[in-house]
């Protein structure tokens, strides 16, 4: 049982290092089709969703690197090595959740200025 629980805690450890890679760049996706969709009910309403939703993904997104950036407080420190790959998994995961922040915040500056309506 204690091996089940520790390779847990070890692959949650992991998936937490690279979640400002992955999980930024799915909500970012998942934006993109949003602001596919979202631009019609805008036109109608005073409300900008699309604006909400980017808003709200890039306070996700950032999450998702802070996330990133405290993970390898938790990581083992096996070797040397797995000290590397840590450091390089938090901080391309850093890195990338603060692009994919800048992007959803840009969408959601795009949104308010435009309202929808200019198709």
């Amino acid at each position: 049982m204690a091996g089940t629980a520790m390779s847990t805690s070890r692959l949650l450890t992991r998936l937490s290092i690279w979640a400002g890679l992955w999980f930024a760049a799915f909500i970012w996706a998942v934006n993109m089709q949003l602001g596919q969709i979202l631009p019609y009910t805008d036109c109608g309403s005073q409300l900008h969703w699309s604006a909400i939703t980017s808003f709200f993904g890039a306070a996700l997104a950032m999450a998702a690197g802070l996330v990133s950036w405290l993970a390898a407080r938790n990581a083992t420190r096996d070797s040397d090595a797995a000290q590397g790959n840590t450091d390089l998994g938090r901080t391309v995961g850093a890195l990338s959740a603060s692009i994919f922040t800048f992007a959803l915040l840009m969408q959601g500056v795009a949104a308010i200025v435009l309202t929808g309506c200019e198709k």
